[in-house]
């Protein structure tokens, strides 16, 4: 594998990670995680623009430009020959001193490597959910960026792995549903699309964002706002959304069944289709 590591393209077993990297080091970091279909980024500019912000509000200094960045990650889909693929960009706040001082790092390390994607992805029939101990924190302002931070997600996951299920949901530390530990989540009750809102404790995902558009355009009534655990439970569909899984249905939330049919729901099935769509025609 080809990789993009600090301004050059070098076999991925030949960059080094300094060990006095602060993403090394104490998890200070950023990234996020695209997907190209036939070679192209889908919503590549939504995703640099939210990985921007997230770099201001941790008051970094300077990062690469959208372009340098485009740039590379489009050399390592060239160099590796990928169409359908799954991307990671990583951006650390770089080396520094061997203490918790970000005013001591120098450039960000920049990371960008990317895999080759089955085609069709499978998602084996559904996926079953579990809802897990751990907590989204209100109070924390990390929850709304996408931070190499990823402990919690991962303890989560484990947590979910443990009880035979694929995805971990988080409720937050006011008790509502919040979000998976890799994905946004969505259910439909009586026709209507619920999600959590931006509020809830949850990272505000760009193919979150784009079902909810999806679902406005084609008259499906939307509704953000705290979700309830007996609400989601008790949904006729449930799904989750992420860049690189898409839609993914839900058939069992704790070992219980959702809705009638094992199979992904009506209106899970149409966005599905409405977004496998809109991510190969842009």
């Amino acid at each position: 594998m080809i990789i993009y590591f600090n301004g050059q393209l070098v076999p991925a077993g030949d960059s080094i990670v300094s060990p006095l990297d602060h993403g090394f080091l104490y998890g200070h970091g950023l990234f996020e995680t695209m997907r190209a279909y036939k070679g192209r980024v889908f919503c590549l500019e939504e995703h640099l623009k939210r990985l921007e912000e997230a770099a201001d509000f941790l008051g970094w200094p300077k990062i690469p430009d959208r372009v340098e960045l485009s740039m590379a990650i489009a050399s390592v889909l060239s160099e590796n020959h990928l169409c359908d693929a799954s991307i990671r960009l990583t951006l650390s706040r770089g080396i520094g001193a061997a203490r918790p001082d970000p005013g001591s790092c120098g450039q960000p390390t920049v990371a960008v490597y990317a895999s080759q994607l089955p085609t069709p992805l499978s998602l084996a029939g559904g996926w079953h959910i579990a809802i897990v101990k751990l907590r989204r924190n209100l109070s924390s302002p990390l929850v709304r960026i996408k931070s190499a931070n990823y402990l919690d997600n991962l303890l989560a996951k484990a947590e979910a792995r443990s009880r035979n299920a694929q995805e971990a949901i988080m409720l937050n530390t006011d008790g509502f549903v919040a979000e998976g530990s890799m994905s946004n989540i969505f259910y439909v009750t009586d026709g209507r699309l619920i999600t959590p809102d931006d509020d809830s404790g949850i990272l505000p995902g760009v193919t979150r964002r784009i079902v909810i558009e999806l679902a406005q355009t084609a008259g499906i009534p939307v509704e953000m706002r705290q979700v309830s655990l007996v609400e989601l439970t008790s949904a006729d569909e449930i799904f989750l959304t992420s860049s690189i899984m898409e839609i993914i249905p839900v058939t069992a939330c704790d070992g219980n069944p959702i809705g009638a049919t094992p199979a992904a729901g009506a209106i899970t099935a149409k966005l599905q289709t409405l977004y496998r769509e809109l991510a190969e025609k842009e």
